[in-house]
């Protein structure tokens, strides 16, 4: 029988809430580079900003790291590729951005009430201009 003979993996933190605060420095106007982020970029920043998991994101040197992701994931919507796809991967699992990676960091699972900031979009309801990016970005278009 599945849990007998071992504790069962239960994350033990209270659960993420966001409060309402939106967190971290705004996204440079550039990237490092010169060029004009995506579109898609600018907005997965602003949900890192408005999320629970930015509660956890309490130094410079985190945003610093969430600004090092939005680089990578510049990057890959310009050209994916399997190596920056892994690197991508490592470093959203470091900020619980899915739900097994929160359960891998102990973390409860938001209430749907405080998965962030925003109107009556579901969870899951992605932008038409950022899935454009994204399918562009894929097909290498």
């Amino acid at each position: 029988m599945a849990g007998t003979g071992r504790r069962a993996s239960k994350a033990t933190g209270e659960p993420l809430k966001w409060d309402g605060k939106v967190r971290g420095h705004d996204l440079p106007s550039t990237r490092p580079d010169g060029k004009e982020w995506l579109q898609a970029t600018k907005e997965y920043y602003e949900h890192i900003r408005q999320s629970p998991q930015a509660v956890k994101l309490g130094t410079d040197l985190d945003w610093d790291s969430i600004l090092d992701l939005c680089i990578l994931k510049d990057n890959f919507y310009r050209k994916p590729g399997a190596v920056l796809a892994a690197e991508i991967r490592a470093r959203e699992n470091a900020i619980g951005a899915t739900p097994l990676a929160r359960h891998a960091l102990k973390w409860d699972a938001p209430d749907s009430d405080d998965l962030g900031a925003g109107d009556e979009i579901g969870l899951n309801d992605v932008g038409e201009s950022r899935m454009d990016d994204i399918r562009a970005a894929l097909i290498g278009g």
